[in-house]
């Protein structure tokens, strides 16, 4: 997997390894149906001979073993002696192919001891192999000073004795007694992973404790880093979980399976790094690849429902919800023929199928993504080319094994890029979120106002509703009146006037008060007839009414009224109640004109621009406004009723008496 295989190299290149060769030739094979018996075997290839007694602590042997690929996992060991070996373990210094993996890898050195007392030390032949025997040649050679010949040679197993220490799964013992000389081969078994090496080492045994501490928890700056940025992954993981408290959004708990994977990845990646224990070999070649599939499932999916790609870009949704389904389906394929199929290959060809399919969605994701103007996509395509920009420059690095910088450096690491480009895209998420918190902000307050106007038009509606109802109650009973009640006072009055002309000169007081009743009756019924019918619900027509009144009013008397209002009276619609209340306090006014002002003109002026303006002047005595007990309840009266329509009046003394009323419109 891409990962897996960015860290791997990442970590060789910090610990200083070398890199494979371009031009190394492919070591001899021997299928078991060609194995030469021992008794005929050729005598062994000479290679250079390391003296356990001055081994120390991480000796390299890589230039002293021979290396042969088995094609099968059973080997009699018998058979051993008889392979040809080549010298070229310098190529597999950092990976095996996959085909080498489905059979042994066998390696071959020789060891002697210069010391008088025996020597003991441990072999390592590299990392990420379960399983790991040891076998000693015994040829008819002499190993010492007058030792006997042995005769016939024979291959014998070396006792499968680990240090005492948990990190130990790859270190087996080889002891050699003084001035002593053996062969060793060390059949090798390794695990189904891309990743494996081949690193052989020897270290004596007072050491080995040091030396597992270097070679496998020896951290480096790029496992620091790691480190880091697992810790700003598990950040965003609480990030992302309060988020979805908060609002139950489902895309957040996505983004919580893709950072925990991630964050988990690059954790074990750095943590397990060179570490020979069980977990760690099932973590290398199997469950690293299924945690890397699910993370970027749950990654597409929070992509999703991120942008809403349903609702809003249904062609990109399609792609992408298949382009799951395509990962999950190779995953599970990839389970299948890692569990069931003795041949890596075809596990190892599903796992880089995945690789190139999680490449394509993110190139035509990103393709697809600029064409549409929006600024939510905008930020999530940008750091999807920052990842794919820098996975491809770490892919770069891996292949042929780059230096940007001289020197040894971070800046060189595989890792360090691609966990860069995961930071911006990491960064570019957080501004998309930003974004898309600040433009559901507004949509929500949009919202709102939407709902408040629309409850406020509702609340209108209702009012005007209830408004017609009572103007169309205040219209049919206006007509009751006029029908009914005006119907009846008028001939009240009718007939008090018949028995008047009928008595003539005989004529009762008490019929004269009921037509004097009836008539004020049927002038005070009108008023309210008026004041009750909605169609005079205008400025107009109630100055048209008060003109009216007041002409009729002072018509029998020796007061002459002048009536001046605009040519032009502006539309303004006035209440029922405005109407009423202004005439009533004009009657009112006028009453008292003609009963204490001794006036020979009374002149009503009309004003109508903003505000109603009615100013009703005489020329009689004036008021005193220190003796208004005989106007009182008149005054007052006036005052009442403009206070209740929310106006004002106003009475003075200036050559006569000047009463003004004041209502806003």
């Amino acid at each position: 997997m891409l990962l897996s295989a960015l860290y791997t190299n990442a970590h060789a290149q910090d610990t200083g390894r070398r890199s494979p060769s371009p031009t190394s030739q492919t070591p001899h094979s021997l299928s078991p149906a060609s194995q030469t018996p021992l008794s005929a075997t050729p005598p062994l290839d000479r290679h250079p001979i390391v003296d356990l007694a001055r081994t120390g602590l991480l000796d390299n042997l890589v230039d002293s073993v021979g290396l042969y690929f088995y094609p099968d996992k059973k080997l009699n060991p018998d058979q051993l002696p008889a392979l040809l070996f080549s010298q070229n373990a310098h190529h597999y210094e950092h990976f095996l192919p996959p085909v080498r993996v489905n059979g042994l890898t066998i390696l071959r050195f020789t060891l002697t001891n210069s010391a008088d007392t025996p020597v003991s030390a441990f072999f390592c032949p590299g990392f990420l192999i379960d399983d790991i025997r040891l076998y000693r040649y015994s040829s008819n050679l002499p190993h010492g000073a007058g030792a006997p010949r042995i005769d016939p040679p024979s291959v014998e197993p070396v006792p499968r004795v680990l240090p005492d220490d948990p990190d130990s799964l790859g270190y087996r013992k080889i002891t050699l007694g003084p001035h002593d000389t053996s062969t060793f081969f060390a059949v090798l078994s390794f695990i189904k992973a891309s990743s494996n090496s081949i690193n052989t080492t020897i270290t004596r045994t007072n050491l080995i404790h040091q030396a597992i501490l270097i070679n496998h928890k020896d951290k480096t700056v790029i496992d620091i880093i790691t480190n880091l940025f697992a810790g700003i992954m598990l950040m965003m993981i609480f990030y992302a979980t309060s988020e979805y408290l908060q609002t139950g959004k489902p895309e957040f708990l996505y983004y919580v399976g893709y950072s925990v994977c991630i964050s988990l990845l690059l954790f074990l990646k750095s943590t397990l790094t060179q570490v020979a224990t069980s977990f760690n070999f099932f973590f290398e070649s199997f469950l690293d690849n299924i945690i890397f599939n699910v993370g970027y499932i749950f990654y597409i999916i929070f992509h999703r429902k991120f942008l809403n790609t349903k609702r809003d870009f249904r062609s990109l949704d399609k792609y992408l919800l298949w382009g799951s389904w395509a990962i999950a389906g190779l995953m599970v394929f990839y389970i299948v023929f890692y569990w069931l199929s003795p041949d890596f290959r075809i596990a190892n060809t599903i796992e880089n199928s995945t690789k190139i399919l999680l490449l394509v969605i993110s190139v035509i994701f990103i393709v697809k993504g600029l064409t549409y103007r929006d600024r939510l996509m905008n930020y999530i395509v940008m750091g999807n080319i920052s990842l794919c920009l820098l996975s491809a420059l770490s892919q770069t690095i891996i292949s042929t094994n780059l230096h940007l910088f001289k020197g040894t450096t971070v800046l060189n690491q595989a890792l360090f890029y691609y966990e860069a480009g995961i930071t911006i895209e990491l960064l570019f998420f957080l501004f998309a979120l930003t974004f898309k918190n600040k433009m559901e902000i507004i949509s929500s307050i949009q919202k709102e106002e939407k709902l408040k106007l629309e409850g406020e038009r509702k609340e209108m509606e209702k009012q005007v509703a209830v408004l017609a109802a009572k103007q169309d109650e205040r219209n049919r009973i206006s007509v009751d009146m006029h029908d009914e009640l005006g119907s009846g006072v008028t001939a009240i009055r009718l007939m008090s006037e018949i028995v008047k002309s009928k008595m003539k000169d005989e004529t009762l007081p008490e019929i004269e008060k009921i037509s004097h009743s009836a008539n004020e009756l049927l002038n005070k019924m009108n008023t309210i007839i008026w004041t009750m019918t909605s169609s005079n619900d205008t400025v107009e027509n109630m100055i048209a009414y008060i003109r009216s009144y007041a002409v009729e009013f002072f018509e029998n008397t020796s007061i002459d009224c002048i009536f001046s209002m605009p040519d032009i009276i502006p539309s303004h619609e006035i209440s029922g109640e405005k109407r009423r209340n202004i005439f009533l306090s004009v009657k009112e006014a006028l009453n008292n004109v003609l009963k204490h002002s001794q006036s020979q003109v009374v002149k009503i002026n009309v004003t109508v621009q903003e505000t109603l303006i009615i100013e009703i002047r005489d020329d009689g005595i004036g008021i005193n406004l220190e003796k208004l007990r005989k106007f009182g309840n008149g005054l007052n009266n006036m005052k009442k009723r403009m206070n209740s329509i929310d106006g004002e009046f106003n009475i003075e003394n200036h050559q006569g008496t000047i009463t003004t009323f004041y209502l806003t419109l």
